[in-house]
């Protein structure tokens, strides 16, 4: 009887010697004793930290996460708002009664302490401040010096153009006007009409805001809202706004501070986390790997 012979493709058999001296050369890796795992590294490190990003980029990327703000907030930052517009309503009920209180508490050692708090508010000292940090740190090559200057002249901007906008669009008239606390929308662009909200307490609690975050001490913390406190209280008592505006100014000044606080905070622990992370090929008898080494 003659068998009919059956022939295999050149794929398959192909495939099939392949197969078998790969079987076999693991086979033969498992039954050596002792066989050791040792790594082989190759002299090639992969850097994944990126490229820095320059001061001008920072600044923006800052803005940009300030204007985004409202609408990353989480149901309890509604809540907090909630009960800011509450506490600013309380504050506009309270205007003539504080105005009067301040007013008639005036002396001469009153007015000097307070000019200091009126100084310590203004934007233009505040922005040649951060200027000055920042160019310092440039020339000594400090980067905590010429950021922490950086995220000042940030404060002072921002918080100018939030306080500038307020002012122009609500319109309110200074108390010195005495034309009442509830004459808004008077849109004559002059100095007269652009009380709320105070530019100067904005400015002074962004400015602690940042300082305290940075030098990180209870100390300085308590003596920097201490300053911005009393640049607050300089701006009743010389009659140039009403308790709602200072009461409007700080909570816009803290939040711009803190946010940009936050945002270098962040920036940094993740430029850390990157710097940290070693990732090295390796060879070892079982093939190609990678080594991951992160430092804490």
């Amino acid at each position: 009887m003659l068998v009919e012979k059956f022939k295999l493709p050149d794929t398959i058999l192909y495939t099939y010697i392949v197969s078998f001296f790969i079987s076999v050369n693991i086979s033969a890796q498992d039954l050596t004793p002792g066989q050791d795992e040792t790594k082989i590294p190759i002299n090639l490190q992969a850097d994944f930290t990126p490229a820095p990003q320059s001061d001008l980029n920072i600044f923006l990327d800052d803005g940009l996460t300030l204007a985004k703000a409202p609408f990353n907030f989480s149901s309890s930052d509604w809540l907090k708002t909630g009960a800011f517009v509450l506490a600013t309503g309380f504050a506009f009920a309270l205007d003539p009664t504080v105005k009067n209180s301040v007013s008639s508490i005036h002396s001469y050692s009153i007015d000097n302490a307070t000019g200091f708090g009126e100084k310590y508010g203004r934007s233009l000292y505040a922005g040649i401040f951060g200027a000055g940090l920042y160019l310092t740190g440039e020339i000594v090559k400090n980067q905590e010096i010429s950021s922490t200057g950086r995220m000042v002249v940030e404060s002072v901007v921002y918080t100018g153009l939030v306080v500038g906008l307020l002012k122009y669009t609500i319109g309110r008239a200074r108390p010195y006007e005495n034309e009442g606390p509830s004459e808004f929308f008077e849109h004559t662009f002059t100095e007269n009409n652009i009380s709320f909200p105070s530019g100067h307490t904005a400015t002074a609690f962004a400015l602690s805001t940042v300082l305290s975050r940075k030098i990180d001490n209870t100390f300085a913390t308590i003596g920097l809202y201490g300053l911005a406190g009393l640049t607050a209280y300089q701006r009743i008592y010389d009659n140039k706004h009403w308790f709602s505006d200072v009461f409007v100014g700080a909570a816009i000044g803290y939040f711009i501070g803190t946010s940009i606080a936050d945002s270098e905070e962040k920036r940094r622990n993740e430029n850390t986390l990157l710097d940290n992370l070693n990732i090295m090929p390796s060879v070892s008898s079982s093939g190609l790997g990678l080594s991951l080494h992160l430092d804490f």
